[in-house]
Parts: C-alpha cells; structure tokens; sequence
C-alpha cells in the first residue's frame, strides 16, 4: 500500500509539473501579446521558476478588468461548476443506473436494444443544440423555471463556502428557504441537460458491469443452490455491479467538466466555463492559465483520491496491488 501511494504522488507531481509548464507557456504568450513584458526581457528559465514561486504560493495575478485576485474569482466560480455537475450525476445516477441494470439482466434482449439505441441517440445530439432547445421550453411552458443566470437578484448571499446552495442554507435567518430554491430552480434545467449526456456513459457501464456479474462463478453457484433470481440480483449482484462504476466515471470526468463549461454558458450560470469566455470577450486573457490550472489540478487530484479510496475500501484491488508486487 506504502508503494502504491509513493507511485500516486510520483505521478502527482510530474503530472502537475507538466501543467505548470503548459500554463506557464499559456501566460507567456498572453503576456508578451498583450505587451506588458518583452519576449526577451528574461531569460525563459528564470521566468517559469518565479511563475512557479508564484503558483506555489497562490498569486495568479489579477484581473485587469476589476482587480480582484484570478484564483479567488476562479475557485469561485468552479465551486458554481462543481455544483451543476454534482446535480447533474444525481439526476443521470436516479436514471441510468436502473436502466443499465435492466439492459445488463437482459441482454441481447428487444428492451437491451431500445435503451442502448436511446442513450447512444442523445451521446449523438450536440450538447449546445440541446442546451438551446431546453432553453426554449420554458417559453413554451409559460417560464415555469428560470433560464438565465445562477439567482435572483433580489438575494444577496455572502460568499462563505463558495457553493450558493450550502450558502443559501447559510443565510436562511434572513430568506428563510426561498434562497435556496431559487438556486436549485436556476441550476435545475442546466442539471438535466447535463444529465442527459452523462446518463448514456452510465447505461453503458452500469449494463457491461452486470452482465459480468452475472456471469461469474458465485453466482452461477447461486443459481445451483436454488436462490430466486429476485434474491439474486438484489443480494448478490447489485453491491457488486455498483462499485466498479465510480473508478470508470473518474475517467470521464474531464468529458463531463468540458459539458458543464458548454451548458453553463448557455445558460449563463455563472460557472467557470461562462467566466473564461466572459474574459476572453472582454481582453482579460490572464484568466487562461488560471482556469485551466484550476481544472487540471482538481481532474489530477479527483482521480488519484479515487484511486486510493477504491484501493482501500475494496478487498480485490488490495489483492490485486500486493500481487503485482
């Protein structure tokens, strides 16, 4: 185990002194484009090193549209992000997985066909033409959700744990839960429409995942002791069908942030996506490395703390480690 860890953080910090020095070119060529510096004012070497120091110790620099701190603003509005994506996997989870199951026990059968043909239809569509389609629909429902920013503008919630709805809870001393539900009804069709991306990964994983479970020994063994099939897949198979699925998604998780970057500007939610393009319009192109830095670090950390959970919670991947060593 003492090993696995040392690989991980091995792989920790290359990984993140390749980021480094794919920011650091990224603000060079936003810094010398826009005239500020000359390309041979330093030498290249001594600037990456003070453009490390810098990162080290949290100065990306400042807006020159406002002048606040990049990495505040920044981690601010990735907190708005995290929060539609963290929705959008409840919403897709509440979907897919009871599908994926049903694909999985049926295989190869008419109702295995029909959900596959479904989920690999909406992969196929366009997520910023379903984006602008939802965003038509409350037009059309008479505006029953709102379809523009994050909230109200008649609440004013202080930025205390960065995500508006743990803050909108926070605050309900004065707008009791109206707050808050605001907030989920503006994240709500951003949420769906995320979902429905994310659902057909889950289908795919949740249904290859319990067909080989259900081809496994034990419970060809189940079967040979006369359990109902019920029993079966509620006792035996589901818990095992499951846990496989979290390390895969981790895969897919910088597919699912590039998503939520496009949904969020749709909707103009506020989100890192929206705020990176907001810049770009307006000439603050130093928010570039800052942005990508910000989401390249919490990919790099997501995967190995799930690496590590996984390893440590599951008997098999310890058996696995200690083999392979």
């Amino acid at each position: 185990m003492f090993q696995f860890l040392i690989k991980r953080l091995n792989l920790l910090f290359i990984t993140a002194f390749i980021l480094t020095i794919i920011a650091f070119l990224i603000d060079r060529a936003v810094v010398t484009n826009s005239h500020l510096i000359s390309a041979t004012d330093k030498n290249y070497v001594i600037q990456y090193v003070e453009y490390l120091y810098n990162v080290i110790t949290g100065n990306f620099g400042y807006s020159t549209l406002d002048g606040s701190p990049l990495l505040s603003k920044g981690l601010t509005v990735f907190t708005s992000t995290l929060e539609l994506c963290f929705l959008a996997l409840f919403f897709s989870s509440l979907m897919a997985i009871p599908l994926g199951l049903l694909a999985g026990l049926f295989r190869d059968s008419k109702l295995d066909y029909m959900i596959m043909t479904i989920a690999l239809t909406c992969l196929a569509l366009p997520v910023f033409w379903v984006g602008v389609m939802v965003l038509l629909l409350p037009g059309i429902w008479g505006g029953l959700l709102p379809v523009d920013g994050g909230l109200s503008l008649i609440y004013d919630v202080p930025n205390i744990t960065g995500f508006l709805l743990i803050d909108t809870l926070l605050v309900s001393d004065n707008y009791g839960a109206f707050a808050f539900l605001d907030r989920l009804a503006h994240l709500l069709l951003p949420a769906l429409v995320l979902s429905f991306f994310l659902s057909t990964e889950i289908i795919r994983l949740t249904r290859h995942s319990m067909t080989m479970v259900m081809r496994s020994n034990y419970i060809k063994a189940a079967y040979a002791k006369g359990f109902s099939r019920t029993k079966i897949v509620f006792v035996h198979a589901l818990s095992n069908t499951l846990s496989p699925i979290i390390p895969q998604l981790r895969l897919q998780l910088s597919t699912i942030l590039s998503f939520a970057m496009t949904i969020e500007i749709v909707f103009n939610l506020g989100g890192i996506g929206d705020w990176l393009l907001n810049s770009i319009r307006a000439g603050d192109y130093a928010a570039l490395p800052t942005g990508m830095l910000i989401i390249t670090t919490f990919i790099l950390f997501f995967s190995i703390f799930i690496d590590i959970f996984m390893v440590a919670i599951s008997p098999l991947r310890r058996g696995l480690l200690y083999a392979n060593q």
